[in-house]
């Protein structure tokens, strides 16, 4: 499956707000939390947040792209979701690479850092085949539940 990011539209945040995933993966669901939802609302002006869809131009997820330096230091990281009912079906290593490089291609980073909950084994083991490495740890109180999130980066 061929993969592309473009700018979101207000019709793809509303796609992206019926999003619901099955078991453990109900965590990334995106219509449980207001403040997810505002995001989503707020980012379809963002220069840094894009909507990607495949060769048929249909959606099937998004990213966004932050700064998670301190003040005065610029460290991009990347934040992802696929369609959920694509997830799981091998197509993680090709979503995960046209992110990252067409992303590159946009914003010129050397460096990229993102978090993953640890549970998340696939995303894992996705993002280690496309040459993150992990760097970090740390937790995270997410609608009254601690939850442990790996950073993990990757440099060219």
């Amino acid at each position: 499956m061929t993969f592309m990011i473009r700018n979101r539209t207000d019709e793809d945040i509303q796609e992206f707000l019926t999003w619901t995933f099955d078991g453990i993966y109900s965590f990334y669901d995106n219509s449980i939390q207001q403040e997810k939802i505002d995001g989503f609302i707020e980012s379809v002006h963002d220069k840094r947040a894009f909507t990607v869809v495949n060769a048929a131009d249909e959606v099937v997820g998004n990213c966004e792209f932050f700064n998670v330096g301190d003040e005065g230091e610029e460290i991009l990281a990347v934040g992802v979701q696929m369609k959920p009912s694509l997830t799981g079906k091998g197509n993680g290593a090709g979503f995960i690479h046209a992110i990252v490089e067409q992303g590159r291609s946009m914003l010129g980073y050397d460096h990229l850092e993102l978090a993953v909950a640890d549970f998340n084994e696939r995303a894992i083991n996705v993002y280690e085949k496309e040459g993150f490495q992990k760097k970090a740890e740390f937790q995270n109180e997410i609608r009254g539940k601690n939850y442990r999130f790996i950073i993990m980066f990757k440099d060219w």
